[in-house]
């Protein structure tokens, strides 16, 4: 398609040169270009070579004629029209001429009113020609789904996006209505509308949720527009739609990236904001409205970010803004801000720069309040603290951590030692055994034949012939007390079974106690069975001093990581065999282990009948290096490590109670569900 104000290129061929020159004029006074050939050979270079636009073809002319110029035309698929003009007027020729593709038939000489007309007709002809596939050109190629339906709904025409997008083929939509694509997701109301629209003659826009050929949903932006005909009547529709699944599922992930983004924001204890480049809030966490004290109703009004601090900083800020802005660096992060009551108080901020698509949009920060750091720099400077006195502290605290680590480690080797001790015991116990169940058949059938020989003694006692044997026999048996033993063999065996059946019970307890979990690993565990395997471990501690008793409920499994919940008990009952100890009396005392449960916890209590904690005492116990024992007979690391198993690692609660009539009673609490908190007073 060439420009409209541009001139048309038109060929004209014929061996006369005056024909020609003619012919020529008439196309100039059209204020048209020509161009002149003489004869086919001639005709067929320049179409080759040049844009024509329109051929005046004579037919008759030495070498190729306009019938075999025609020919050629069509088969190399040129799509320039043809007037052909002819000395001659046979009309058989003319027909041929026309079912080859020409435009029209002329016949010498030819009438320059009438062929002015014909070459107005076929430049206007081709141009709408050109312009036609131009634009189905358009429609086919739109990587756009297009639709045309007629006023009823029919589908009419579908582009090759509506089949790669659909899955339908022509043959399967034409002649329908789009109903084919419909998911289910929009209700009849939706559709209702949307037809109200179009035929009332307005365009619809919106996005529909569709089902393809393969039963799949994708999105569409769809855009739908009347087509009106003949007296202004709409007579088609045509829909545009463009496949936005991908960006729908971008949107939703995004959605739920900018979820998590606030809700873990939310989380946090500073406040954080983001602002564009006006400077106003444009986001804000849960603690940004609780330190600010503004609410979501005024964000949405509009907050500026500089009436956020104290007018003595706002120069300040708005310089350090525009540096960021520009990612130029800045030192000073400290202002004064200010709430909405007018309260100020000192902050810190820190802000990075938002762009998105490689465009700037704003700034975003974290505002921390150091209020509590400036008092305690006041109290600081008050109580005149030198610089060694924190790095003692400081000290102090790395030395816990590292006895805290020591300590886990000691545990964690002593397990593995356990589980090592408890696989190389099992083996040869088990040989033993083995060893033992046949040798006590041995020995049963030993003694039957025992039997057998003295009941046979007993026969022959009366004879002379072995008298003195017989004698010597019967002092044996007298000697070496064979009633007796023969009386006690079974009772050893019994008891060296019970004590088979012990030595198992504790290789398996010990294999629990040392099975390893990731230090953060949480699984499903039985607190009884953890409580029957510990006493079996720590049976040496308290079997000389103690006497254990348990009231095991049935309870739940719960979330918790197995060695960790094994070592507090095993320091729980190491600690009151030790307070039993302390007492030095002369008969046992009493450890009691209860557990029980409710509908969102469950229990576990260990009871001591020792002397008791004061309570002065108690509320340091649980801090870290704290210790009654004598130096070199405890850390002070244990009842610390298990609070922080407890109540750090698992939201638990570990207290503990001292009765009136005496001993100490420590008692854990665990969520039956993990994500269950407690609120430690």
């Amino acid at each position: 398609m060439h420009d409209p104000e541009e001139k048309a290129t038109i060929l004209v061929v014929d061996d006369s040169k005056i024909i020609r020159t003619l012919l020529s004029s008439i196309v100039k006074k059209l204020g048209q270009n020509f161009m002149m050939a003489s004869d086919g050979n001639a005709c067929i270079e320049i179409i080759n070579a040049h844009r024509i636009d329109l051929l005046l073809l004579d037919i008759n002319m030495s070498g190729k004629n306009g019938m075999e110029v025609l020919s050629y035309l069509r088969d190399h698929h040129f799509s320039i029209p043809v007037i052909m003009i002819s000395g001659s007027n046979d009309i058989e020729q003319a027909v041929e001429s026309l079912k080859m593709g020409a435009y029209d038939f002329l016949i010498k000489p030819v009438n320059p009113d009438k062929l002015a007309v014909t070459i107005k007709n076929v430049l206007a002809e081709s141009e709408l020609r050109k312009n036609f596939k131009l634009f189905s050109s358009a429609i086919s190629q739109n990587p756009l789904s297009i639709v045309i339906t007629d006023i009823n709904g029919i589908v009419k025409y579908i582009n090759p996006a509506f089949t790669s997008i659909s899955g339908y083929t022509e043959k399967e939509v034409i002649g329908k209505t789009p109903s084919v694509l419909k998911s289910g997701k929009h209700s009849p109301a939706f559709y209702k509308n949307l037809w109200k629209t179009i035929r009332s003659g307005h365009i619809w826009k919106g996005e529909l949720i569709n089902k393809n050929k393969k039963g799949e949903l994708f999105w569409e932006l769809s855009t739908i527009s009347p087509i009106t005909g003949i007296n202004n009547k709409i007579s088609h529709f045509i829909g545009i739609k463009q496949d936005i699944t991908e960006n729908k599922k971008k949107q939703t992930e995004l959605a739920a990236s900018q979820m998590r983004f606030h809700d873990l924001a939310d989380l946090l204890p500073q406040t954080i904001f983001e602002m564009d480049m006006q400077g106003m809030i444009t986001f804000t966490n849960r603690m940004g409205f609780e330190t600010f004290g503004y609410t979501k109703e005024n964000l949405q009004k509009g907050v500026s970010s500089i009436q956020l601090f104290a007018p003595q900083d706002r120069e300040k800020v708005q310089f350090n803004m525009q540096q960021r802005l520009k990612n130029l660096p800045f030192d000073n992060h400290e202002y004064t801000g200010l709430k909405k009551d007018g309260t100020s108080f000192p902050i810190l901020v820190y802000t990075s720069r938002i762009v998105e698509n490689g465009k700037l949009i704003g700034i975003r920060g974290i505002v921390l309040d150091i209020s509590e750091r400036k008092e305690a720099e006041a109290k600081l400077q008050e109580l005149n603290k030198t610089l060694e006195q924190r790095v003692d502290e400081r000290t102090k605290d790395l030395a816990i951590s590292q006895q805290q680590i020591i300590q886990q480690e000691k545990l964690a080797s002593i397990g593995q030692l356990a589980a090592g001790i408890a696989h190389e015991i099992n083996n040869p116990l088990n040989f033993i055994k083995i060893n033992f169940a046949t040798q006590e058949e041995n020995i049963s059938d030993l003694l039957i034949i025992l039997h057998e020989y003295r009941n046979f003694i007993k026969k022959i006692d009366n004879e002379t012939l072995f008298h003195k044997e017989l004698l010597k026999l019967t002092q044996l048996e007298h000697d070496l007390n064979l009633n007796t033993l023969l009386d006690d063999l079974p009772k050893i065996f019994t008891e060296s079974q019970r004590g088979f059946e012990r030595i198992t019970t504790i290789i398996n307890s010990m294999r629990n106690f040392a099975y390893k979990h990731a230090f953060e690993e949480k699984v499903l565990f039985d607190i009884n069975k953890g409580i029957r395997d510990t006493l079996i471990i720590a049976r040496n501690e308290y079997r000389y001093c103690a006497d254990i008793e348990t009231n095991l409920k049935e309870l739940p499994l719960v979330p918790c990581n197995p060695e960790q919940l094994n070592q507090v008990i095993l320091n729980l009952i190491i600690n009151s065999a030790h307070a039993i100890v302390s007492q030095m009396k002369t008969s046992n005392g009493n450890i009691v282990i209860n557990t029980w449960k409710d509908s969102c916890y469950v229990f576990c209590s260990i009871a001591d009948d020792g002397p008791g904690i004061p309570p002065e005492i108690q509320e340091h116990i649980f801090e870290p290096f704290f210790t009654t024992k004598s130096p070199g007979q405890g850390t002070g690391l244990g009842l610390s490590i298990s609070y922080d198993i407890i109540v750090n690692k698992h939201n638990g609660r570990l207290s503990v109670h001292c009765p009136k009539e005496g001993g100490t009673v420590f008692t854990i609490m665990l969520p039956i569900k993990q994500n269950k908190a407690i609120n430690q007073p």
